[in-house]
């Protein structure tokens, strides 16, 4: 097993230095700090887009397809949110603090599972996770607003409030998210003979990932981190190690296949997504105690995604 984990390791390593790459670049100021505002936008409304419509535009979705992966991301949701709640008012932990936890164990960072699995099974395991993207993304989101603005409802905050059919409607006018429509719209009218718009969205996708990962790197802040232990240690834990295992046992009864169990189990142990510290300071919650959370979960995911695949790979 201990030879194992160091190949995995040395595997998606890639992954993880391009994301210290990118905040040394941040630091040292080398392109300037507009870059990456610029670059997080290209990403955003062209790259990330491509990469997700070609991946899903080359699948046969099957309805048992869909059934499977979606029982698996709800499965991770439910779990992740009854620990979180239970444990939430065992500790006496104010809204703020467990909306933050639960954003940590509930949210996945796509863009370093699409890499990872990228590094494990290339393109097959680009389209498995890119299905995984098309059902997490649009949910979570949906789930996680809903349960934020119902437990952080407080006088002083009537924009939340008022916003949230609004903020609903920019859900639905996502890129990545109308992306994997039109995809979709492309495989089952199979148009795949089209082969300029494949081979288009082929180069932006491939230049997607690397990009993508330089800046979350370059997102990461260290400056005000404020370590609150307890809580990192029960969001990280939820995260990290409890909902992957979860998930595996749930790909197994469900009897996906070794590369379907592998993609899942990668999609679960990454770090939470760099869009919950928006979430956090948008809605009302604990922002310095998620910026601890995203931050170490970034750190030991180093660790513990290759040592948990070494079990099962």
């Amino acid at each position: 097993m201990i030879s194992n984990f160091f190949q995995i390791f040395l595997l998606i390593s890639p992954v993880f230095l391009l994301i210290i790459l990118g905040n040394i670049l941040r630091r040292i100021k080398v392109p300037d700090l507009s870059f990456w505002e610029v670059n997080d936008k290209l990403c955003y409304w062209v790259l990330i887009p491509a990469l997700l419509f070609h991946f899903i535009s080359q699948v046969n979705l099957s309805s048992e397809m869909l059934y499977s992966y979606s029982a698996l991301i709800f499965t991770g949701f439910f779990i992740s949110f009854i620990f979180v709640l239970i444990l939430g008012k065992l500790l006496g932990y104010s809204p703020e603090v467990w909306t933050s936890i639960l954003q940590g164990s509930m949210r996945q960072n796509a863009f370093i599972a699409l890499a990872i699995a990228g590094s494990f099974y290339g393109d097959e395991g680009l389209k498995i996770a890119s299905l995984f993207t098309f059902i997490y993304v649009p949910s979570i989101n949906i789930i996680i607003i809903t349960i934020m603005v119902i437990s952080l409802k407080k006088a002083d905050q009537k924009d939340s409030k008022k916003n949230l059919l609004n903020i609903f409607s920019e859900i639905f006018k996502n890129p990545f998210i109308l992306a994997m429509i039109a995809g979709l719209l492309f495989s089952f009218f199979d148009l795949k003979d089209m082969s300029i718009i494949i081979e288009t969205t082929k180069l932006l996708g491939s230049a997607a990932l690397p990009i993508m990962l330089l800046t979350i790197g370059a997102k990461i802040k260290l400056k005000d981190l404020t370590l609150q232990v307890t809580p990192i240690i029960i969001s990280n834990s939820l995260k990290l190690l409890i909902l992957p295992a979860a998930v595996y046992f749930v790909a197994v009864y469900l009897d996906l296949s070794k590369t379907e169990i592998i993609v899942a189990v990668i999609f679960s142990s990454v770090p939470t997504a760099t869009m919950s510290y928006t979430f956090a300071k948008q809605f009302g919650a604990d922002d310095r105690l998620m910026r601890g959370i995203l931050t170490t979960q970034v750190v030991l995911s180093f660790i513990t995604i290759p040592l948990l695949l070494s079990f099962i790979a």
